[in-house]
């Protein structure tokens, strides 16, 4: 029986290799559209749109600052190459006037950009969110009209993670949210729009100061 090995692929392709923060990323998740099989997505909790270290006080390297790091990756030749888009929201990847690269020493510090470049999950910002960790993604079968699931209705991703309050968008501190899109192709090329608005999962409900 012959045995057939697979080859390594970078999928996190579009954040850079050696700065940090926006060098790191952890929990990835992986799904394949049952549908057509060579149509893979992934996530990951992805700093590429977090300032870099030396933005600000050089001593403080991963300051949040409501950036998402929801990454988001797609293939569509079963895995052996990816495409990690990019979108538009609450950005620090670079910032406004390159503010978020910083300098080695003291410097003014970083001013994120609103409609800056992202690379992951968008319409967050705009929905006074940002994303976060723990992502999931699967792929199910699209509704129709009249809301039948059918894979000849083609095919929709789903992807679900935390998310944190950047406005009063939900009560509690961290809820779960769910995005959606039924045109791979077009997310992956950067279409924003191909994208649903992302959708409250948990009803949390506040906790009463001890």
């Amino acid at each position: 029986m012959a045995v057939i090995l697979g080859t390594e692929a970078l999928v996190t392709v579009g954040s850079p290799p050696s700065l940090p923060p926006q060098n790191l990323q952890n929990e990835p998740a992986l799904a394949v559209d049952a549908a057509h099989p060579n149509v893979l997505a992934a996530g990951a909790n992805d700093l590429i749109d977090f300032e870099a270290c030396n933005a600000g006080d050089d001593t403080i390297c991963v300051e949040n600052g409501g950036m998402g790091f929801s990454g988001v990756y797609f293939s569509f030749d079963s895995g052996h190459t990816w495409i990690q888009p990019t979108y538009t929201g609450y950005s620090a990847r670079f910032g406004i006037n390159n503010s978020c690269l910083g300098v080695v020493g003291p410097d003014p510090g970083c001013t994120p950009d609103p409609q800056g470049p992202i690379g992951t999950l968008p319409w967050y910002y705009e929905n006074g969110l940002s994303s976060g960790g723990d992502p999931a993604v699967a792929f199910g079968p699209r509704p129709d009209a009249n809301g039948n699931f059918s894979w000849t209705n083609g095919s929709r991703l789903y992807y679900s993670n935390q998310a944190e309050k950047f406005g009063e968008a939900f009560k509690g501190f961290v809820a779960i949210y769910v995005s959606r899109t039924d045109d791979t192709a077009a997310a992956a090329a950067g279409d924003k729009n191909a994208w649903m608005q992302p959708v409250l999962v948990s009803k949390a409900k506040l906790c009463p100061l001890l």
